[in-house]
């Protein structure tokens, strides 16, 4: 590193440093977010997309990310970084149909001017970013979210800022398969709530998951029969809700 770019100064918003960043639990989604103004600090209006795929390859983000004596690159935390940023809504995350037939993804940090660009992109009112490698921008661009809050929304309800809060902390503390099977348990049960997910997690978190199997062999209609839930990961749940 040359010693002009040692002193080359990056534009980070304050509403990030105040708001989002006292709130970051997880070293990647701040890795990713750090990276993110690196590679937009061309722009003095926060306004530029960063390609998903420049900052998955970034090499300083690699190195920061790539674990003592790990042979394989850190990708998959990098990528879990950025779906915890944009679970966050720090980053806006969208695809664009390039002149090839490729999709590429791209990123926009989470501000309203930006908002209103993405939806310039979408409408054709705008030009969409072009990624140099491909054929260039084609057409479709459409927003992407976080699958569980797609699951969440088609399965559970609408979220809420509320639920996006909630979601974002369990994204930070259980693997996202663990969600989405809780989503889905809740679901077969017929218990379509958030406080509900919440205690499947965390008996899981603590109970472990070893009757997942019997689970999934369980009727998935709405009928519940108390008495045959008394034992088994379910058993701290289903007590609870006896007693209230």
């Amino acid at each position: 590193m040359s010693t002009s770019d040692r002193h080359r100064r990056i534009l980070i918003p304050e509403w990030f440093l105040i708001e989002v960043a006292p709130r970051i639990r997880e070293i990647s989604e701040l890795q990713v977010m750090l990276a993110f103004f690196r590679l937009q600090s061309g722009s003095d209006d926060l306004s530029t997309p960063v390609a998903e795929g420049a900052l998955v390859q970034d090499e300083a983000l690699q190195i920061s990310l790539r674990l003592d004596g790990a042979a394989q690159p850190p990708d998959d935390a990098i990528r879990r970084g950025i779906e915890l940023a944009v679970a966050r809504d720090s980053l806006l995350h969208f695809s664009v149909d390039g002149s090839d037939g490729l999709k590429t993804f791209w990123l926009l940090l989470a501000t309203p001017e930006n908002r209103t660009r993405l939806e310039r992109y979408r409408t054709g009112d705008l030009e969409p970013p072009a990624d140099t490698d491909s054929g260039g921008a084609g057409g479709t661009v459409e927003r992407s979210r976080p699958g569980v809050f797609r699951l969440y929304e088609q399965n559970i309800g609408l979220v809420t800022p509320i639920i996006a809060d909630r979601l974002v902390e369990a994204l930070e503390l259980y693997p996202q398969s663990w969600i989405e099977d809780a989503i889905e348990a809740s679901v077969s049960y017929n218990r379509r709530n958030w406080r509900y997910i919440q205690r499947i997690l965390e008996t899981w978190a603590t109970e472990g998951r070893s009757h997942e199997a019997n689970r999934r062999n369980q009727s998935s209609s709405g009928d519940l029969d108390p008495e045959r839930h008394l034992s088994g990961e379910y058993a701290p749940i289903f007590r609870r809700r006896r007693r209230e």
